[in-house]
């Protein structure tokens, strides 16, 4: 039994020994690997490890396309070969930058210097490229990439760049696209320095559901910068389509019936609100601030006298001239100071104090009641019934009816101004105000839902300017809404006897608009003169063209069963009868003979 208790120690013994060589080899053959990594090939491995770096490179998203009602493109996107400069890949050497300078300056066709001074302002910001040139053409992409070795902090990007392909149309609703700047960049954590986003209008707007999400490509780079390889890419998520309420071609015939001069056409559908035309003119081409501008070109844009970048319709601000004897009308039957066949005869002149109103007719309009009173737009009629509302009632009257107050409508805006009861306004003040003269001021789109709920019965829409969103697979994201922000303060017989009235303007012989009815279709309106400043006619007409009168016209038609509201203001247009009306009218006829 002994004998066999030291034969199996003795085996153990054996093996105990074996598997102690063999660690000993084992770690014999760690520790010469790793002199073999750390000191024979040390300097090599370093080396090596300096110099590849991973680096992560956006891929950008195609933003959202823009159509209009019916499918139209109104703002798409084009692809684009774009010059970046990556400041942190440059070393800050003097004959480094020189060798730079002087390779870009015939590709920006600037100097030597002015390239050097680009591109040392570019090193105040390190961490941030910057675009250099878009729209490079093939014989500089072929440069470039031959020189990318030895020009490494250079990249082409192939961007989708925004296009907007009919250049100035609908240009204010639709807004534009630009860099981004550099107080935006600290309040949109995730964005770059070479993003573009929304600045103004519809782009501005729906900026997040426009841009989609950006890829990403994970990058293997030398010390140089060169690329060793692509690790990973995730591709971007293009932004999401938009359907606007706009009808392309009645806006682009809009702004052919305001070529040459300063206005505001507005169009709307009476019983949803949907915005059909909102054209402002003169208007930009936003592919200007796609593309960049020279200093020479923005300061042309910016310090032009007629101001192309204001949109006129939502932002303009003007008297509403006759437009508004209509709220005066129906504030003053509303309050029971009239009725239907209250008569007040005008001689051509209101006594009011101490101060003399004078009619535009200046033999007067004789004995006239409500209805006729709108028809010729008799001022002393008006001057009456401001005198007996006071500014008060007015103004109260005015608010009720959508003014001074934002549309809702989402771009920018102008609320307009009524006068309030906080302020001590002159006695003559509601007379002003009676017919749309004075500190009331408002914009085309709040005369344009006015009218609109005079077409509907009452409804005061909120201007809707999104049709659909569907996302880049065609999936709706969402529906424009349908949303009444208030109601009009008015009984059925006071509309139906304004309704007619309004009729009796483009109808009646003696209607102010009566030469610029339709032969097609009965067409419901209002004419509109808003002084500039207080001068007879004839004095006026002897000053320049910026001293004259507004020219304004608001309507629906048809009469009975309304599709569309149109407002025509002309900036120192003279007579809305002879200017504003006529443009309407062959607007109106347009729609309709496309839609029906």
């Amino acid at each position: 039994m002994s004998i066999n208790k030291d034969c199996i120690l003795s085996n153990w013994k054996k093996r105990l020994k074996l598997l102690q060589w063999l660690v000993l080899c084992f770690f014999i053959i760690v520790i010469l690997r790793l002199f073999h990594l750390q000191v024979v090939k040390g300097e090599f491995y370093e080396i090596r490890a300096e110099n590849n770096r991973l680096e992560i490179e956006s891929i950008p998203a195609p933003r959202g396309v823009i159509y209009d009602r019916k499918g139209r493109i109104l703002a798409t996107n084009r692809p684009c070969f774009c010059l970046l400069f990556y400041p942190q890949k440059l070393p800050h050497k003097k004959d480094i930058l020189e060798s730079y300078a002087s390779f870009l300056s015939p590709i920006l066709k600037k100097s030597p210097s002015e390239t050097m001074f680009m591109l040392k302002k570019s090193l105040v910001y390190p961490i941030r490229p910057i675009y250099l040139k878009k729209d490079l053409t093939w014989e500089e992409v072929t440069t470039l990439e031959a020189s990318h070795y030895f020009f490494s902090a250079l990249k082409i990007h192939v961007t989708p760049l925004r296009f907007y392909p009919h250049r100035s149309l609908a240009c204010h609703l639709l807004g534009y696209v630009s860099l981004i700047s550099a107080e935006q960049l600290k309040s949109m954590p995730e964005a770059e320095p070479i993003d573009f986003i929304g600045k103004m209008g519809i782009e501005k707007l729906f900026q997040s559901a426009l841009a989609g999400k950006k890829g990403k490509r994970f990058l293997e780079v030398d010390a140089l910068g060169h690329t060793r390889r692509v690790l990973k890419e995730t591709l971007p998520i293009s932004g999401n389509n938009l359907y606007l309420t706009l009808d392309a071609k009645l806006q682009a015939y809009a702004e052919q019936l305001l070529k040459g001069k300063t206005g505001v056409i507005v169009a709307l559908a009476p019983q949803t609100g949907e915005v059909l035309t909102l054209a402002s003119n003169p208007g930009f081409d936003p592919n200007l601030f796609v593309n960049g501008m020279d200093k020479k070109t923005w300061q042309k844009l910016k310090n032009n006298p007629q101001n192309p970048l204001q949109n006129r319709a939502t932002c303009g601000l003007y008297p509403a001239g006759s437009i508004l004897k209509i709220v005066t009308a129906l504030a003053a039957l509303e309050n029971k100071v009239i009725s239907a066949h209250t008569k007040i005869n005008c001689p051509g002149k209101f006594l009011f104090g101490d101060r003399v109103f004078r009619c535009w007719k200046k033999g007067g309009h004789g004995v006239l009641d409500i209805k006729r009173a709108i028809i010729q737009s008799c001022d002393v009629f008006f001057y009456q019934l401001g005198a007996w509302l006071g500014i008060e009632k007015l103004a109260d009257y005015a608010k009720q009816c959508g003014f001074g107050q934002y549309s809702g409508i989402g771009i920018e805006e102008a609320s307009g101004h009524v006068p309030t009861s906080t302020h001590k306004w002159p006695k003559g003040e509601a007379l002003n105000m009676a017919i749309g003269q004075g500190s009331f001021l408002t914009t085309p789109l709040q005369i344009a839902q006015f009218f609109a709920a005079l077409a509907n019965g009452g409804n005061i829409y909120g201007p809707q300017i999104l049709l659909k969103m569907l996302s880049p697979q065609g999936k709706i994201m969402k529906k424009g809404e349908i949303k009444i922000n208030s109601k009009l303060p008015i009984s059925t017989y006071n509309l139906k006897l304004i309704k007619e009235a309004l009729v009796g303007v483009m109808n009646d012989p003696r209607g102010t608009g009566y030469n610029a009815r339709s032969h097609r279709v009965v067409i419901a309106g209002k004419t509109g003169t808003a002084q500039v400043i207080s001068l007879p006619q004839k004095k006026l007409s002897k000053l320049p063209v910026s001293h004259r009168d507004h020219a304004w016209f608001a309507g629906f038609a048809p009469a009975k069963r309304p599709q569309i509201v149109v407002v025509v203001l002309i900036e120192h247009g003279g007579h809305g009868g002879a200017t504003a009306a006529p443009i309407a009218t062959k607007l109106i006829e347009a729609y309709l003979d496309e839609n029906n």
